[in-house]
């Protein structure tokens, strides 16, 4: 046998070993004869940049108090060119990853390797308000606006009032008025019907959100089925950025977004799949 030969075999048996070793055959099967379980597939690994950009990023901090810095002097222009009115002001507010930040949820979620449950949610709503913090630079702003003589009104599809409160209260926010200032979700998602309650009793000069849905329904993504093709998705997300587009003048001037790239209604038209919408490149 040549040395090539022998090296060759040395390795197949050292490499045999090593499996025996490890308790496995060739076959994927342990050494006790049960099959090998395929490793455990965490949802959240999808997620996990996204994550770790909001929690411990300078950058997001900075991007938070940039949005608040700027939405704070668009708050006093339209105060200081508000014409006489009997219509009080007040600003809009969402809460989750607007004012509020859950990302203790989305570290439970990650530990315990589970996808998102309506469920699960609202046992985080119900049971930890004591672990909600503040989006940086939301409680200078809100601060700042009741300073002003401005009401806060939150329109959340959080559901438990309660402990909403809670959380607002913790992290040194005002409460007062809630039955007011505080609109939950009842019966949809859609906050349009809450919008017009408050626009119907207040002059509205500014709405924050992380969701474009905070602002409009216009923003909502298309139906779309299950099975739906590239093609549809593709016109889905078309859609979305056209009306952005068309609306650009409103953002940095009455509406004002934070980011999240955590979750949000921008998910929705990706599916299972979302590596197919990259954008092509012909690097090689």
């Amino acid at each position: 046998m040549s040395h090539v030969g022998q090296n060759a075999r040395m390795v197949a048996v050292l490499a045999a070993g090593l499996l025996l070793g490890l308790g496995l055959g060739s076959t994927g099967t342990t050494a006790l004869g049960q099959r090998e379980m395929p490793p455990r597939v965490n949802p959240q690994e999808r997620t996990l940049d996204a994550n770790l950009f909001v929690q411990t990023s300078a950058e997001y901090v900075a991007c938070c108090l940039q949005t608040y810095a700027w939405a704070t002097e668009r708050l006093r222009q339209r105060l200081a060119a508000m014409p006489p009115s009997d219509q009080p002001p007040a600003v809009i507010m969402d809460l989750d990853e607007t004012v509020l930040d859950n990302a203790g949820f989305q570290s439970f979620l990650d530990r315990e390797s589970k996808g998102y449950e309506q469920a699960t949610w609202e046992r985080w709503e119900r049971e930890f308000p004591t672990e909600v913090g503040l989006v940086p630079g939301a409680k200078a702003f809100i601060t700042e606006a009741e300073r002003a003589g401005v009401t806060v009104v939150y329109i959340s599809n959080r559901t438990d009032r309660d402990a909403t409160m809670a959380a607002l209260r913790r992290n040194g926010l005002s409460v007062d008025g809630m039955a007011d200032r505080l609109l939950l979700r009842a019966d949809t998602s859609d906050k349009t019907g809450r919008r017009k309650i408050v626009e119907d009793r207040y002059r509205v000069l500014l709405y924050v959100g992380d969701n474009l849905r905070d602002f409009s329904e216009v923003f909502v993504t298309p139906k779309l089925q299950p099975d739906a093709s590239d093609a549809e998705r593709l016109t889905a997300l078309a859609a979305r950025r056209a009306a952005v587009e068309q609306r650009a003048y409103r953002f940095g001037t009455d509406w004002f977004l934070l980011p999240n790239p955590v979750y949000g209604e921008w998910q929705t038209p990706l599916g299972k799949e979302p590596r197919r919408f990259l954008r092509p490149t012909q690097m090689k």
